[in-house]
């Protein structure tokens, strides 16, 4: 009624303003279960625009246990490790769920795990369990810089990178304190690795032993066989997901499985996670796993699949073989299929970018390549958004006394117009805002869920895996069961954007503590007890009179 009043009277700025504050004034104010149920937009996206929607298996239809999986994955890794040489005594160092955030960069050459923010800039670092001081990272790095796309970083992008990520820690740490090692200190390896008499191993190695250990137990090893042999452990079985993809279809959605996990693999976790008999209710159709699909796609061997892809073939569901040739035909409902690409995908249905959504976890492998090598939609599953939320509602007041103290700073830097230049030996004693801001900085670290801090920003700076989510996906929420929540022709609609010029007419009337840049990740437990190292990590942050006022401290644009 109210917007059909506001038409037709027209929309002056007065009654237009009205409109929008009555709106506002209904809403409710939002309760931690709320949190699992959003879905927030960094782009705006009609719903009813959409008639494919895609989704992953793992960690996004199937969403593992944790920490029971990662640690399952962490034990076989180490055993691996032990049978191909490594000492023995690594079998005696327990997984640590608290320690590792995804997201962060692993540095090859110097064996250290960097926080960054999106250009590079590195917020924090850790050699081992160990956070170095400002003064190594400066040795280490010129201008506390690397940049991301360098060979010799490893970026751990996904949720299956934890372990690994914790598994890299432990390794540095053990062979930098093992007696019989002794680490490089001179010549062109110095500080690149461990030395035992004329035997040296090198940071370098260590990451690559890792990163082929962790294949080898994803795609040989007894991971997937040891999750299937006691799926109420390792999986999180949930009734709303059958319900979910049958809504999904009754409102007219194709509704398409990629996933790079193979045929025998998907058809066992998918029949456990939507083959319910007590749903066998009139009108939510058949119970078999394949019947919540259109489309079934495995080995999908993603981010390939976004680019030339490979083969397509049909699989045969009798034997779990490949069937024989490429399959060119038009795509069938209820058989799957092996391989392919997007174009195919594309062709053989009649769909287009635009029309597609896709649902995800790996924000390279789905979220990267589908949106910039075929512009789908693309829809971010970030399982750590509930802890992050929250935090974030709990520590608001810090970002605001964050803000005040960074635009203070800013004040005590500037002069009038026309004025004389102050000599800097008269400028105003500025350290004890400075040793504020750090603090600040450290508390709001602290708040999370986590040892090496929060996922998404460092202060008042977003990290480098945040500005991923914020360039490329589209929506993102913390579980794929958020669709549930909204309607098939659903607007979502993102924040407008302000450039910096932009910004300080805004700032004479803006009061509220939500951060006042338009787009990227939006934040509607506090953590006690925190680690000594933990808490080093951030105060070690660097602030020096080179940089200007906050340095080190990831000021934001004032």
């Amino acid at each position: 009624y109210s917007l059909s009043w506001a038409m037709a009277e027209g929309l002056s700025d007065e009654k237009l303003q009205q409109l929008v504050d009555s709106y506002r004034g209904s809403q409710s104010d939002t309760s931690e279960s709320d949190y699992d149920a959003r879905i927030y937009a960094n782009r705006s996206l009609s719903m009813d625009r959409i008639t494919y929607i895609g989704f992953d298996m793992d960690y996004t239809l199937v969403a593992y246990k944790s920490p029971e999986y990662e640690q399952l994955a962490y034990e076989f890794a180490v055993e691996r490790l032990v049978s191909i040489g490594y000492p023995k005594e690594l079998a005696s160092i327990k997984y640590d769920p608290t320690f590792s955030v995804r997201g962060l960069f692993f540095d090859k050459v110097y064996g250290n795990l960097l926080k960054c923010d999106p250009y590079g800039n590195i917020l924090s670092c850790f050699h081992g369990f160990n956070c170095c001081s400002t003064q190594k990272i400066r040795a280490l790095y010129p201008n506390k810089y690397i940049q991301p796309l360098d060979h010799r970083i490893e970026i751990l992008y996904t949720l299956f990178n934890l372990p690994e990520t914790f598994l890299l820690a432990v390794l540095v740490d053990f062979f930098d304190n093992q007696p019989e090692y002794k680490k490089i200190e001179d010549g062109p390896d110095k500080d690149k690795g461990v030395k035992c008499g004329d035997v040296e191993i090198s940071y370098w190695m260590i990451q690559q032993d890792v990163r082929r250990t962790v294949d080898w137990i994803h795609n040989e090893g007894k991971l997937k066989e040891r999750t299937l042999q006691n799926l109420e452990k390792y999986v999180n079985r949930d009734k709303r997901l059958p319900k979910m993809l049958h809504q999904l279809r009754q409102t007219g959605k194709k509704v398409f499985l990629a996933t790079n996990s193979g045929y025998e693999y998907t058809m066992r976790l998918l029949r456990y996670m939507l083959e319910f008999p007590e749903l066998d209710e009139p009108g939510l159709g058949p119970l078999q796993w394949k019947s919540y699909f259109d489309y079934l796609i495995t080995d999908a061997n993603k981010p390939l699949f976004f680019t030339e892809g490979s083969m397509l073939r049909e699989v045969d569901e009798d034997t779990h073989s490949l069937k024989l040739g490429v399959f060119t035909g038009v795509l069938q409902p209820g058989q799957v299929y092996s391989g392919g690409s997007s174009d195919a995908f594309c062709k053989y249905t009649g769909a287009n970018g635009k029309q597609i959504l896709y649902v995800g976890d790996h924000i390279f492998g789905d979220v990267i390549k589908a949106k910039k090598e075929q512009a789908w939609r693309t829809f971010l599953v970030l399982p750590e958004l509930t802890d992050e939320t929250l935090v974030w509602e709990s520590i608001k007041a810090l970002y605001q006394r964050l803000q005040n103290l960074e635009y203070i700073l800013s004040v005590m830097y500037r002069c009038n117009t026309g004025a004389q230049l102050v000599p800097n030996a008269k400028l105003p004693n500025i350290e004890s805002i400075r040793k504020a801001i750090k603090e600040i900085v450290l508390k709001m670290e602290e708040s999370y869920p986590r040892r090496l801090g929060s996922l998404l920003r460092c202060g008042s700076q977003l990290t480098y895996f945040a500005n991923q989510v914020s360039r490329y996906a589209d929506l993102y929420g913390s579980s794929c069961l958020c669709l549930m929540n909204y309607t098939p022709n659903h607007l979502f609609t993102a924040p407008h954007q302000l450039m910096a010029h932009e910004m300080p007419s805004q700032e004479k009337t803006n009061t509220s503590p939500e951060p006042r840049s338009g787009g990227g990740i939006h934040y509607p437990m506090m953590r006690k007890n925190m680690s000594t190292t933990r808490a080093m990590s951030i105060a070690n942050h660097d602030v020096d009179e080179e940089d200007g006022p906050g340095a080190g401290v990831a000021t934001s644009a004032l």
